[in-house]
């Protein structure tokens, strides 16, 4: 099953995009910084991320770069 990171920091669009990935049979993991989110893709290897531009402490730029 195709594994989805959303990376944002704004709860509501996390829970609502992970809602719909999971309605549509995806698995999802989620992080609400740039740094976690970093963290988690170097781990966890997802098939797709999804990532807010706009975020405190590392931007979705950084994390992109990197």
């Amino acid at each position: 099953m195709p594994r989805i990171l959303v990376i944002d920091d704004e709860p509501e669009i996390v829970r609502g995009i992970e809602d719909n990935l999971r309605f549509e049979g995806y698995q999802t993991l989620a992080a609400s910084n740039g740094e976690t989110g970093l963290a988690l893709a170097c781990q966890e290897a997802p098939d797709l991320i999804l990532l807010d531009i706009m975020m405190p402490r590392l931007s979705g730029w950084d994390v992109c770069r990197e």
